[in-house]
């Protein structure tokens, strides 16, 4: 099977669907399939003295992605024999869609969070008035495809309700890790962690202090909800005897939460880590008393997954899809009541191994290979429906 990936602009810096893309390149091209990847190139945009997703240049970009690109895509089908499955591996691609007709065609659509935060369901983010078109106009290319796959049920339902997708038009997918995380061993997690807080000139007990050390990792976008876990984190530590420090993985506090740290009286319990790598990010939840994240929405939540494969103990909100990716092996709060939440943490504190244990059996889950399986046999099911894309 000859399969067509639709990639992201690479100047975009995307690094999470430039993965994706690798990952299938890779899992279906080590099932003997056919693989090749078109994207948008950086023609316009290299003229510009500089390029970042906003402003003037991201409508520079846009040129590139959506005046470019197409005329290239049209040459290159009037040149190139045909595929036998075209994949758009990101939803906010699939304008690209009616270039594809008569040939099968689907999308990864990964999460609707932008497009329903244009549509106001979220009074945390706010989308000014050319966002909410932009949005919109990606909502109706979606509307139209014959068929997405989604990487959680609740995906599914909110396509099904905003682009109007009929379910049976969707297949559920859950993402494979993009790296083989695995609970380390005592001493190879000390040797990693070791090694990367002397690269840091950070104290060398940091990790090993009294209480242990939770665990934070996603980046600072409004749905991430770092508020609500720094106000959580403090009052969790009034209710547990060692308290735990915090760990956070990703983006750096921005000044807001930095100031809330300050006024929590936590900014001494609080450590960021930036550029951490898997290796040390797969110690990290192996020693971790715990994950803790209490996101108000997610795509996936792929830190879920990744703290089950490390039999790291998981704290979430309880809320789709983290209920789906945790299953029974997580413990679930209201991110909205932070005193809640933290005495549902506090009463299920004894249970972290047993935790550790129920996401180590269901880690299976999230195989790379299981998801590549699952997409060849919707790309199957597509090439034999033959339904194209409406123009």
């Amino acid at each position: 099977m000859h399969v067509l990936l639709i990639g992201n602009f690479a100047p975009d810096h995307q690094e999470s669907m430039l993965r994706f893309s690798r990952q299938l390149t890779a899992g279906l091209q080590a099932l003997n399939h056919e693989v090749s990847t078109w994207a948008p190139q950086p023609r316009l945009v290299r003229l510009l003295p500089r390029y970042r997703y906003g402003g003037f240049a991201k409508y520079i970009g846009y040129l590139d992605k959506f005046v470019l690109f197409p005329r290239q895509v049209r040459s290159q089908l009037a040149r190139q024999r045909p595929v036998d499955v075209v994949h758009i591996i990101d939803h906010a691609n699939a304008v690209y869609a009616p270039l594809f007709t008569a040939r099968p065609v689907l999308a990864t659509c990964h999460d609707l969070l932008q497009i329903r935060a244009a549509r106001g369901e979220f009074p945390q983010h706010r989308v000014a008035g050319l966002g909410r078109r932009y949005q919109e106009w990606i909502l109706s290319a979606i509307a139209r495809l014959p068929h997405a796959v989604t990487p959680s049920a609740q995906t599914a339902r909110d396509l099904h309700r905003l682009a109007g997708l009929p379910l049976e038009h969707t297949t559920v997918i859950p993402m494979g890790l993009n790296y083989p995380y695995r609970r380390s061993s005592a001493g190879a997690a000390r040797t990693a962690l070791a090694q990367m807080l002397q690269a840091r000139e950070l104290p060398a007990d940091l990790l090993q202090r009294p209480g242990g050390f939770l665990l934070n990792v996603g980046g600072g976008q409004w749905y991430k909800n770092r508020s609500g876990l720094l106000e959580l984190y403090a009052v969790l530590r009034r209710l547990l005897t060692p308290a735990p420090q915090l760990i956070l993985v990703g983006k750096p506090l921005s000044a807001e939460h930095g100031g809330l740290t300050h006024a929590l009286g936590i900014e001494r319990e609080v450590t960021h880590l930036a550029r951490v790598s898997e290796l040390e990010l797969q110690a990290l939840y192996s020693t971790a008393e715990g994950l803790l994240f209490p996101s108000w929405h997610e795509g996936f939540g792929w830190p879920v997954a990744e703290a089950q494969a490390c039999g790291c103990a998981v704290f979430t909100s309880e809320r789709a899809p983290m209920t789906e990716v945790g299953g029974e092996a997580a413990v679930y709060f209201d991110p909205a009541d932070v005193s809640a939440a933290a005495r549902t943490i506090a009463d299920a504190w004894p249970q972290r191994d047993a935790l550790g244990q129920k996401g180590l059996t269901r880690a299976g889950e999230w195989s790379p290979s299981r998801m590549i399986e699952r997409y060849v046999d919707t790309y199957l099911r597509l090439g034999a429906a033959a339904q194209p894309v409406a123009a």
